[in-house]
């Protein structure tokens, strides 16, 4: 403990950890970087939400077909993480917020027009 805060590592094999009501976080595993965490999010407005962070860049690069960035740590895992993270919203009817969309970043409120709930 350091700071008065606990932390708890991640394990390979662990794919998420509930860090409170409505707030899990997703192993993503090895892809663009060694490691890669994202976060899934249930609200009451916009319902369940997936923050791939850049695990999946845009859009553009969860296809078909998969498209890559241009830095990747891992092309197998990377693949294997886009398939995950796009059969795991389908599975709970979730949307993924991408980390570097600006098109999709364009809809979303911003902090100055208010907040999701």
């Amino acid at each position: 403990m350091k700071n008065g805060l606990m932390w708890e590592p991640i394990e390979p094999d662990k794919a998420s950890i509930k860090l409170a009501e409505g707030v899990e976080v997703l192993n993503f595993g090895s892809g663009h970087a060694w490691g890669m965490l994202g976060l899934q999010v249930e609200l009451e407005e916009k319902g369940t939400i997936i923050l791939a962070s850049d695990a999946l860049y845009t859009k553009d690069s969860a296809g078909p077909p998969l498209r890559p960035p241009g830095i990747i740590y891992d092309s197998i895992g990377w693949q294997k993480t886009a398939n995950y993270i796009k059969a795991l919203a389908k599975d709970r009817d979730a949307d993924i917020w991408y980390g570097h969309d600006a098109n999709q970043f364009e809809a979303f409120r911003k902090s100055t027009d208010g907040y999701y709930e």
